[in-house]
């Protein structure tokens, strides 16, 4: 066996001392600290995920749940319109209050149909005959009057008359108070000041704009008829409808 010399020997011990000193320096407490530190927050990280795993296993169904509340909240509903119809048979006039209170006045002889919820955004009804409107004000819902030939009155609020008889050769409209604006089929619109009469003429879709004795026009829903250079064939017509009678002329 070979001998280690003095100086290896004091090498290898001096190596070894500086290892014990190196152990002996090691804090055995504050490693286990640490260690026992470093446990317990792994285990609170996964405690932490496991309950944000639960979090969002029924967080999204009462997401979703909220997502369609809110798009059934704020989506418009849709409307399935339901119509009503009055008539006023011939020699009588009715009045009658539709659903935005606004007043109608039917002449002998006519129909007037209207959805009874009128919608958001505007207020149809259609005319067949004659009818004098006081139309409640509402600058987001516009007042319409059709009539079977293509003819619109349009309105915000105000007080006129349609004569839309399917056996005259004519619509009339004509303004007492406020504004209208009249649509027919092909043609620009035309707006009414009151005291204006506009006829359409059902054959040539012609306008005319005239300026009239509007309680004339209009005396009828207070139970007068009124005749001023009238042909009497159009005064034949109109008392035959307000009377309920048949009247011949023989010329």
């Amino acid at each position: 066996m070979e001998k280690m010399n003095p100086e290896s020997l004091l090498r290898e011990a001096q190596a070894l001392g500086e290892d014990i000193k190196e152990l002996e320096s090691i804090d055995v407490q504050q490693a286990y600290r640490q260690m026992q530190q470093k446990i317990k927050n792994n285990r609170q990280k996964a405690i932490y995920n496991q309950w944000m795993r639960y979090a969002a296993f029924f967080t999204l169904p009462l997401l979703l749940t909220s997502l369609v509340l809110g798009y059934l909240y704020f989506q418009e509903p849709t409307i399935d319109d339901k119509y009503a119809e009055i008539t006023a048979a011939k020699g009588s006039v009715i009045r009658y209050e539709l659903p935005d209170h606004s007043v109608v006045w039917l002449n002998a002889g006519s129909t007037l149909r209207f959805p009874t919820v009128f919608r958001a955004d505007n207020r149809n009804v259609e005319l067949k005959g004659e009818a004098y409107f006081e139309v409640e004000a509402d600058l987001e819902r516009p007042f319409y009057v059709n009539t079977s030939n293509g003819l619109s009155v349009h309105v915000y609020g105000t007080k006129f008359n349609v004569a839309a008889y399917e056996d005259d050769d004519y619509i009339e409209t004509v303004l007492e108070k406020g504004k209208v604006n009249v649509t027919a089929p092909g043609q620009e619109t035309v707006v009414l000041a009151p005291g204006e009469q506009l006829l359409f003429e059902k054959q040539n879709a012609k306008l005319t704009k005239n300026t009239v004795d509007v309680y004339e026009k209009v005396a009828w829903k207070d139970g007068k008829l009124i005749f001023r250079n009238a042909p009497l064939d159009e005064i034949f017509k109109k008392i035959s409808r307000h009377f309920n009678t048949d009247i011949e002329f023989h010329t």
